[in-house]
């Protein structure tokens, strides 16, 4: 059992149904479930998926339902948030979004930081409180 944050693009990629990674999103998800373990993605990563979506459409009832009956945590940005998120900005020079993300995550002590953004894999970051970052491709569950 670990502790998982979900990025924003992995929801989307569930949510637009895309027909390259809807797949391997959805097969991580069972592995996670099956394993029980605990699922984090932050209040960001759902406003981010939400803007696709029209406004009080069943589309989005179905998301917001089944983030809680799948049993995310969302994690909001907090004090023990910004120590990760001043070093990502100002170090690495990450976007707001992702520094957001992972310092979200960092805060919440996770085991796996789960991503569908390569540019965000391709700096190879180590961030204290993550143990790993990785991408679809690589999912060790």
């Amino acid at each position: 059992m670990s502790r998982v944050f979900w990025d924003s693009m992995l929801f989307i990629y569930l949510v637009e149904d895309d027909p390259k990674f809807a797949p391997v999103v959805s097969d991580v998800l069972g592995r996670c479930l099956r394993r029980q373990d605990t699922l984090f993605t932050s209040h960001l990563s759902v406003a981010e998926t939400l803007v696709g979506i029209e406004v009080g459409s069943e589309k989005e009832k179905a998301f917001l339902s089944s983030i809680d009956e799948m049993g995310f945590s969302l994690l909001s940005f907090d004090r023990a948030s910004i120590a990760s998120f001043r070093m990502l900005r100002r170090d690495f020079g990450l976007r707001p979004p992702d520094s957001l993300h992972l310092a979200c995550a960092a805060a919440a002590n996770v085991d796996l930081f789960l991503t569908g953004d390569t540019q965000l894999l391709q700096k190879r970051l180590r961030v204290p409180g993550i143990d790993f970052i990785t991408g679809l491709d690589n999912t060790p569950l």
